[in-house]
């Protein structure tokens, strides 16, 4: 019973990711001819990339105008809507990736374990799941909360609309309409993007653990081989998630940057409401949970260097040793996450953006 409780918790939100994907492609439109289909596929950052534009505008029209507020207000969302363009073409692109990927999840989960272990590995593919499904409800929730208090703070002001900016060839309410379908299609597309990212990594947290808890209980060496298939299958895998996020990692940290650092300025030099703490917090979040997924990460796979060396290999045959040093050579490369190959991602590289935000909004409160 717990079994087929597991297989359909992972299979439910794995679909869940799929008609995530399917959106970003818009691939609910049964369209096959190619040029057509590749029209369909640019809708979703095509949009972003005009809304970022706007954006772009209402930033310098404002910054001409003196007005921080609303400066401020467009730089927000244009560090989110810079956020949704490339996360919906990483989900875009990548599609079969994710898909390959979500299917060897759900081949785990089936697959049957030697009675030592079993129990221990289902054990902790249920702790995956509950931990992947409580932050992104969490991050779900106060996203969403976030999103509606700035939109509907930004239609109270002198600027009615709900990014504040305005398109001359829309009418007032075609701009209203154009301008919460940004508010919704940045939202969730970020969200989206969050969700792929975090449930890839989390599973590969849990995979290592499943490796290491593994190797500290069998006493059965026909089960190294399945372990060295295992190991060598998830830190494949880990290539391609790193190659994947090369570069949205340090777009991220970036825009976290940018985010916190202007939110604390203008809670500290402006009467600015709930919004700024909502927008603060997110943003810590945000950027909290990339750095705490790159070092758990880092630390899974170290620990099967260490798990190996405590097996009793020196009561093996000669191929299952070397079948341990293999292993041992490949655990030894340190696998986490590198922000475009120069900064690790790790609770080390939390603290000094925090540095870095407080240092740039220091430097902002001495030139304003």
């Amino acid at each position: 019973m717990d079994q087929v409780k597991l297989e359909r918790d992972f299979s439910s939100y794995y679909n869940f990711l799929k008609i995530v994907i399917t959106v970003f492609r818009l691939d609910l439109l049964p369209i096959t001819w190619f040029p057509v289909r590749l029209v369909k596929m640019s809708i979703v950052p095509l949009i972003s990339s005009l809304n970022f534009i706007a954006l772009f505008w209402l930033l310098v029209l404002s910054f001409r105008e003196g007005d921080m507020v609303t400066f401020s207000y467009g730089a927000i969302w244009i560090s989110a809507t810079l956020q949704s363009v490339v996360k919906a073409i990483t989900g875009i692109y990548y599609k079969d990736v994710f898909e390959e990927f979500f299917e060897g999840v759900q081949e785990l989960v089936r697959r049957r374990f030697d009675e030592l272990v079993e129990e221990k590995v289902k054990k902790l593919l249920r702790e995956t799941i509950k931990l992947t499904k409580m932050i992104v409800t969490i991050q779900g929730f106060l996203f969403q909360l976030t999103a509606l208090l700035l939109a509907f703070y930004a239609i109270t002001t002198d600027r009615v609309f709900p990014l504040m900016y305005y398109v001359p060839f829309f009418s007032e309410i075609g701009n209203h309409i154009f301008q919460w379908i940004c508010v919704l299609l940045v939202l969730y597309t970020v969200l989206g993007g969050d969700f792929l990212f975090i449930t890839m990594a989390l599973h590969f947290r849990g995979e290592l653990s499943i490796i290491s808890e593994i190797l500290g209980s069998f006493k059965n060496a026909d089960l190294l081989f399945t372990v060295h298939l295992m190991h060598r299958n998830v830190l494949k895998k880990l290539r391609i998630f790193q190659m994947i996020y090369f570069h949205l990692t340090f777009l991220q940290m970036i825009s976290s940057v940018l985010l916190i650092c202007l939110t604390t300025f203008m809670i500290r030099f402006h009467d600015i409401q709930v919004w700024a703490y909502a927008v603060l917090i997110c943003a810590l979040m945000q950027i909290f949970f990339l750095c705490l997924i790159g070092d758990i990460l880092f630390e899974k796979a170290s620990n099967i260097s260490t798990a190996l060396y405590l097996t009793k290999w020196y009561e093996m045959e000669i191929k299952d040793q070397q079948r341990i040093l293999i292993m041992i050579a490949m655990a030894q490369k340190p696998y986490g996450i590198k922000a475009a190959g120069l900064v690790d991602v790790s609770f080390f590289t939390f603290i000094e953006i925090i540095k870095l935000s407080v240092s740039y909004c220091a430097i902002l409160f001495t030139l304003i």
